[in-house]
Order: structure tokens, then C-alpha cells, then sequence
């Protein structure tokens, strides 16, 4: 509207009912308002009203002028960085706990506290032990008595009943001598009183003798052959004299009887055990580290009596620490180990995914190796990116996204200029592009700028 208009409006405010200035200007351009709606316009130096056909030539003009300038794009395939987004608890990486091995003894003394750093080894409490000492102080002594018994068995004579065996052997054979040369002498005074009897026999049959000499030399004969025989006797008794005085010498040398002596090492075996099983009880009530780590957890205190289905320490195992995320089954298949994660301003890697899928939450578990020298604490809940590697797709500027009823939108634009809404499905932003899923192919020009001032059936300028 001119300035020539403006004053003749101006002219007419004191004929409008004696409104103030200001309400009848209000009032006055809403009237405008109602006439330009019903055809009319208003030239350079009057107001014209127009013709119904003259109304929809005018708009026809206005929807062929361009709206606004806007620059293209081609879809195209490039190399996109994949990263998942992962979530979840810092927990250890192998879990320990310790406990005791022995059940009603009392804790006599607790040497860590949570977060102290301890090796393999390490003491880290200590039990009451004074009655497993006593039991096995007298099993010590069983085991002395056991061990003579044993030594008695097997050889139950001392040294001297072994040489007093062997001197009555000694002198059995000595017996055996003298009774062979008592034999000897009686078996030679017989054949001589023999050949005598023979020899007066034959002088009394020429008269040389008398038969009384002849007798009598008979008689003598008889008496030596009974020498004999008695000395053979007495031979044969001292040989078996002998042979029972070698037998216990033998004996003697030989020892115990051997089920004696089965019967004592079976009684020795039996307190030696009984001796391995105490000493194994004794090392029991000092409580050790069983690996290098991080005391996360004392469950134990000072006059606790020990059972062994009590944990008394939770360690972290070499003081490493995981993060274990639980992802969809859709996402878990893109993982693989060693990949790089990113969790804040420490970087991971993936060291192990689970085979399996929970049934119900339809998730699988990934667990990511954390360094030592992280300051993240087991039980916190840490967010973290996966780099999956370089992917080729298609992508456009994100600049050329725009969104309406939460549905990602971009606009196409051909040889009449006109742009053409298309409703398309987003994934992964790089950089300043973003991946397109679906909705468009490659080679398709879209509105790389200017997209969030346009809809759709709008005619555009293009940029060359």
C-alpha cells in the first residue's frame, strides 16, 4: 500500500463511529483483510476488486514463482564408520572367592580390608588352631611307637639273641664232630673184637685156645657192636640238633613273621595319614590369596566362627575389570573379538561374546576387556561405542533430513521444478552424513539445503 492510499485511509478514521484511533485503524485493516480474501487487490494508486476467474488466475501465478533457492545432491554409495552403542555394568573379570576350608574353628585375626591389593599367597586371615596343634602333637607320638613296632616285626631279635643263635649253631656242629668220632673209634674197636671172636673161634677148633677165651672174645665183639649202634645214635641226634640250631639262626636272621609285619606297616600307614590330614587342616586355618588381585568384598571379622559355606573375601582376580554389555540379537551378530570400544576416555577391546541368546530378553552378552589402570569401579554403569569397521552404503548430508511426525523426510526435485516429499528410513550418522536405509536409489537428486523451509509440491530455484 502507497502513501497516497495510507492518507486517504488515514482521512476516513473520524467517520468510524468515533472509535478511538487506534481501534478503528485495527478495525479498518481487518475489513482490508476480508476484501483482499474476496477477490480484490490493490493496484499502485487504487483499490480493484477482482473477478472469481481473475482470483485463481492470480494464485496459479503465485504457485509457478519459486519459493525458495535450494542447492542438489546425488545419492551416493561411500564408506561409512559403524559404531554400536553399548551399555552396561563394570564388573571383574574372573570373580574369586574365598572361603575357608574348615568348618567351627574361630577367626583369630583378619589382615585385609576392602581395596587392598594383595599377591598369590598372601595371608589374609588366620583361625584359631590350637586344637588341631594338640591332636596332631598326638598323633606324632602315635606315629614314633608305630614306627618301633614296625622295626620289632620285622626283626624281633636283638643283636646279642642273633649271635647266642649263633654260637648254639656253632656248637651244634661241634656235637656233630665228636659224636662221628665217637662213632668212628666204636665202629673200629668192633671190627677189631670182631675178627678176634672170629680168630679164637678157629684156635679153639685146633685145640690152641680153651672155648671160654673163644666166649669171651665173642662176647667183647657184641658189646662193641652195641658202642656202635649207640654211637650212631647219638650222631644222628646231635645232625638234628644242628639242623634246629641252623633253622633259628635262620629265623633269627630272617626277622618277623611277615603278617607281623603287614599288620604294623598298615597301623603306621594309617597314623601317617592320619598325620597329612591334620598338617592339611593346620595350613588350612591360614586363610591365603589364591591369585594376585583386588580385594573387592571382606565378608569375615574377628571372632566369626568359620564355616566352609561362608565367603569371607570377594577379589577381582589380577585386578582386571570387564564391561558386560547385553545387546539385541539383531546388533550382537556385527561384533567380533578384539574389537576397539570406546567408553568415555578409555578405550576397551571385545574379548569374549556369548554363544547363547536369553530366551526371554532376546539378548546375548558381550564382554569388553577394561585397562588396569581405568578408574572405573566394578558396579558402575558405563556407556560405550563399538567401532565396527568401515561399511559401504548409501548416505546423504544430514542437512538434507529433516523430520515431520518423527519420520525422517527428504525432498526430490525434477524438470518441473517441483519438490516431491519421500519418506525414507535413517540409520548411523558420520561426520556431517547420515546413513539412508531405504526410500531413495543411488543417483536420485535431493535438496542437499533449504529442506526445512520447503514442502511438499513447492516450486524451487536450483542452484547450478
Amino acid at each position: 500500500m502507497d502513501a497516497k492510499l495510507e492518507k486517504q485511509i488515514s482521512s476516513t478514521q473520524p467517520e468510524l463511529g468515533g472509535l478511538p484511533r487506534n481501534k478503528g485503524r485495527k478495525q479498518l485493516w481487518v475489513g482490508l483483510a476480508l476484501v483482499l480474501a474476496l477477490g480484490g487487490y490493490v493496484g499502485k494508486d487504487k483499490l480493484t476488486f477482482l473477478a472469481p476467474a481473475d482470483t485463481a488466475k492470480a494464485a496459479a501465478r503465485a504457485n509457478t514463482q519459486a519459493v525458495l533457492t535450494v542447492q542438489l545432491t546425488p545419492v551416493k554409495t561411500r564408506s561409512f564408520e559403524r559404531e554400536l552403542l553399548v551399555s552396561g555394568t563394570v564388573w571383574a573379570w574372573d570373580p574369586v572367592q574365598v572361603g575357608s576350608e574348615v568348618n567351627g574353628l574361630k577367626v583369630q585375626s583378619v589382615l585385609v580390608d576392602d581395596g587392598a591389593r594383595v599377591v598369590r599367597g598372601q595371608t589374609l586371615a588366620k583361625l584359631n588352631s590350637s586344637i588341631i596343634e594338640a591332636q596332631l602333637a598326638k598323633k606324632r607320638a602315635n606315629l614314633a611307637g608305630a614306627q618301633a613296632a614296625l622295626i620289632k616285626a620285622i626283626q624281633p631279635n636283638r643283636p646279642e639273641d642273633l649271635t647266642s643263635l649263633k654260637y648254639a649253631y656253632h656248637q651244634a656242629q661241634a656235637n656233630v664232630a665228636q659224636e662221628e668220632a665217637y662213632l668212628a673209634r666204636a665202629q673200629a674197636n668192633h671190627a677189631e673184637a670182631d675178627a678176634n671172636s672170629t680168630r679164637y673161634t678157629w684156635l679153639v677148633s685146633q685145640g690152641a685156645v680153651s672155648a671160654q677165651d673163644a666166649d669171651n672174645r665173642t662176647t667183647q665183639a657184641k658189646v662193641f657192636q652195641a658202642e656202635v649202634h649207640n654211637g650212631e645214635q647219638k650222631v644222628k641226634a646231635a645232625k638234628l640238633a644242628a639242623e634246629q640250631a641252623h633253622d633259628r639262626l635262620t629265623m633269627g636272621n630272617s626277622g618277623g613273621r611277615a603278617e607281623d609285619v603287614a599288620i604294623s606297616k598298615s597301623q603306621l600307614a594309617e597314623i601317617s595319614a592320619g598325620i597329612a590330614e591334620l598338617q592339611s587342616q593346620l595350613a588350612q586355618t591360614t586363610i591365603q590369596s589364591p591369585c594376585d588381585g583386588l580385594v573387592l568384598k571382606r565378608s569375615v571379622h574377628i571372632g566369626d566362627i568359620a564355616s566352609v559355606n561362608k565367603v569371607m573375601f570377594d577379589l577381582v582376580r589380577d585386578g582386571r575389570l570387564e564391561l558386560r554389555a547385553n545387546l539385541p540379537e539383531a546388533d550382537i551378530a556385527a561384533v567380533k573379538a578384539g574389537q576397539l570400544v570406546r567408553i568415555g576416555g578409555v578405550s576397551g577391546r571385545v574379548r569374549e561374546i556369548s554363544p547363547m541368546i536369553d530366551q526371554e530378553s532376546r539378548l546375548g552378552m558381550v564382554r569388553i576387556d577394561l585397562p588396569k589402570n581405568t578408574t572405573l569401579r566394578p558396579g558402575n554403569f558405563v556407556k560405550g561405542e563399538i567401532g565396527l569397521g568401515g561399511q559401504t552404503t548409501l548416505a546423504v548430508p544430514s542437512s538434507a533430513v529433516v523430520f515431520k511426525d518423527n519420520r525422517a523426510v527428504v525432498y526430490t526435485t525434477g524438470d518441473d521444478k517441483k519438490a516431491h516429499m519421500h519418506f525414507v528410513e535413517v540409520g548411523d550418522r558420520d561426520g556431517d552424513f547420515i546413513e539412508l536405509r531405504s526410500g531413495l536409489k543411488p543417483g536420485d537428486k535431493i535438496v542437499a539445503k533449504g529442506a526445512g523451509f520447503i514442502k511438499d509440491g513447492d516450486t524451487v530455484n536450483i542452484l547450478p
